[in-house]
């Protein structure tokens, strides 16, 4: 008897082993497959990472062409200002020269700013002086 009893303790013990065992893979299965669908969400965050690094990628290109247009529309603004206050002390110039010219003598208004002074041709002022480019 004491083996039959022995072979029933035995059994008894792997019958536990194996609920145990079988337990174990389950609870292993579901880690498993917790684990798969984690490594998805991380996936799907990668891919949105990806995505997020091209749109930022993008704006800063945008951003580099965008400072360029600003950097030449500055510059134009510049050149623009330069040539307008060219012209500005080109008039001035002028009106001193008509001034100068004039000597009081009371020539019209019209002939001091500049609306009778010049030729039709070539650009001459009545006192032979060449008007020059202004740009």
């Amino acid at each position: 008897m004491s083996k039959d009893t022995e072979l029933l303790q035995l059994e008894q013990f792997v019958e536990k082993l194996l609920q145990k065992f079988s337990a174990l893979k389950e609870e292993r299965d579901g880690l498993l497959q917790s684990v798969a669908e984690k490594e998805e969400v991380i996936a799907g965050h990668e891919l949105t990472i990806e995505e997020k690094d091209s749109v930022i990628a993008a704006r800063d290109k945008r951003i580099g062409e965008l400072e360029a247009q600003v950097s030449a529309k500055d510059s134009e603004r510049t050149e623009i200002s330069n040539k307008v206050s060219s012209i500005m002390s080109q008039i001035e110039s002028w009106e001193l020269s008509l001034e100068e010219g004039d000597g009081g003598n009371g020539k019209s208004d019209s002939a001091r700013k500049g609306g009778s002074s010049k030729k039709e041709k070539g650009g001459q002022s009545d006192d032979g002086r060449v008007q020059h480019d202004l740009f």
